[in-house]
Parts: structure tokens; sequence; C-alpha cells
């Protein structure tokens, strides 16, 4: 049976390969319904890697100018498996390399509007204000100190047992990079 996160990567290697497809091409390729088409479109149109048309879906298509797959905070590459997202009430999108990087940009936007990150076990992106963090594990894959998002308390709790680390909300996440800053300046 394929998952929706499998079929998300599957549209997204469709799009690579067409550039763009129409919304009926989708539900026949796929043999799935127009809803759930439209479900799996919404998660990578809210990532940021597709744009959604009247009818139709196109990949986001980069000007020289863009920085899209580089961090907003410390210019590092973007990788879709920790990526961070954060929206402005305005529109404004800024990318993060990760939940550190992430979470601080979160915490500088006043009117930010929404938050979202990768699922660091699964790939899918997830609300950050529901997301459950792990602190400071024994894994830096990005920025130090590492925080990694899990879309699952027990997922992130089995992450711990073998790499350490604290777990912690995004209200928490946020305290404790706040105070490593202030402690490390």
């Amino acid at each position: 049976m394929t998952t929706s996160i499998d079929r998300e990567k599957k549209i997204l290697e469709h799009l690579q390969k067409q550039g763009s497809a129409s919304i009926q091409e989708l539900v026949e390729v796929f043999n799935v319904s127009n809803m759930t088409i439209h479900r799996e479109l919404n998660k990578l149109a809210e990532a940021g890697l597709i744009q959604k048309k009247h009818g139709g879906v196109a990949l986001v298509t980069q000007s020289p100018t863009a920085s899209i797959n580089q961090c907003s905070m410390c210019n590092k590459t973007i990788s879709e498996r920790t990526v961070f997202i954060v929206r402005a009430a305005n529109g404004e999108q800024k990318r993060a390399c990760c939940a550190h990087c992430g979470l601080m940009i979160h915490s500088q936007t006043q009117d930010a509007a929404q938050s979202l990150t990768a699922d660091y076990l699964h790939g899918h992106i997830i609300s950050a204000t529901q997301a459950i963090y792990v602190l400071g594990s024994d894994l830096n894959i990005c920025c130090v100190p590492s925080l990694l998002s899990f879309g699952s308390k027990q997922d992130a709790e089995k992450f711990q047992k073998g790499f350490s680390g604290t777990l912690a909300n995004m209200e928490e996440a946020i305290h404790y990079l706040h105070g490593m800053m202030h402690a490390h300046p």
C-alpha cells in the first residue's frame, strides 16, 4: 500500500520529469481520488516545494536571486529532511536548515503566522507547534546545539534512547536555545 509520504515523493519525481501536471493527470497516474491528490499537493505547497495553480501544479522555480536552498539564519544548505519554514502574516516565508535555526527565526519573527518543520524520522512536514523536539542529542547533523523535530512523542523517545538528549515542546525548545545563546555569547 502506498503511503502519503511515498505518494508525495512520487509526485515530486513526476513533476521533476514533467515540470508541471494537471490535477486530473495526477489522479490518473496515482490512481487515487481528487481529494487525496489535493491533500498531498497542499502538504507539498506548504513546504514550498510546489506551486498550485488553477487545475494544476508546478515545481517551484527558483530565480537566481532566490536563496530557497540556503538557511535564512546561518546560510547553510537546506536539507528537506531537516527543513524548517516560518511564514509571516504578510506571506513572507523564511526557510531554515534545521529546527535550531528555524526556532530562532520563529522567535524573532513578531508576526509569525505559521511554522512548519520536517519530521526527522519520517521526512513529512508537520506543524512546528505540535512537534516534539529532541534537544542536545549526540547526533549533530546540522547546527549546534542539535535540535531535531519529531511528529510523535513515541518516535522522539525511541530516538532519545539511542542518541540521548532532552524532549521538549516548541516553547521549551525556544527557551533552551535562548538560554544557550546567553550562556555562550
